[in-house]
Formats: C-alpha cells, sequence, structure tokens
C-alpha cells in the first residue's frame, strides 16, 4: 500500500489509523489517554480503616463506598483530589 508516496505494509497504515482515532477520542472526550487508564494515587487502608464514613460524604465525585465493612475508591470515578485523605481521623486513605 502506498501512503505519501511510499511504499508500506498495510500493518503499518492500520496501527497509524488506530493511533488518530485514539488521538481525537482523547481530544473530543477532553481526557488524555493518560488519564482515562484508571491511575488511582489514593487507596484506603482496610487495616486502618474504622468505617466512620467520613470519606464517603466528603469525596464529590460519589467515587467511595462500604464494602465488607471497610471502605473502598471506584478507580474509574476517582479524581485524585485527596479530599478523603485530608477528612479521615485516621489517615486510612493513603497516596501510593
Amino acid at each position: 500500500m502506498t501512503f505519501y508516496g511510499k511504499v508500506y505494509d498495510k500493518r503499518v497504515i492500520d496501527a497509524l489509523f488506530f493511533c488518530a482515532i485514539l488521538k481525537f477520542e482523547n481530544f473530543y472526550f477532553g481526557r488524555p489517554y493518560s488519564e482515562r487508564i484508571y491511575k488511582m494515587t489514593y487507596i484506603i487502608t482496610a487495616d486502618e480503616c474504622i468505617a466512620c464514613g467520613a470519606c464517603e460524604a466528603e469525596c464529590p465525585e460519589g467515587a467511595i463506598s462500604e464494602m465488607n465493612g471497610t471502605y473502598v475508591i471506584d478507580a474509574a470515578k476517582c479524581q485524585d483530589c485527596g479530599a478523603c485523605a485530608d477528612v479521615c481521623p485516621v489517615g486510612a486513605p493513603k497516596k501510593i
């Protein structure tokens, strides 16, 4: 297959097209691709959590919920604002 006067394997062209689609999609949805892969910087340490619920009430995204007597952070919703760590009385949310 020729592209701009050079001969390329079709797999190379398909890979370039796929990258262009990803760049458009990330631009269109307004978040960089690296942020859309769920990289969470806060976790709640289960051993330290006293299940008071202060973090759940403080989270602006609603990313924290109770599970099995402790609280957990949903990586898909978490925006890494740190509000949970600021309000926790025992410091269970830790930045990783």
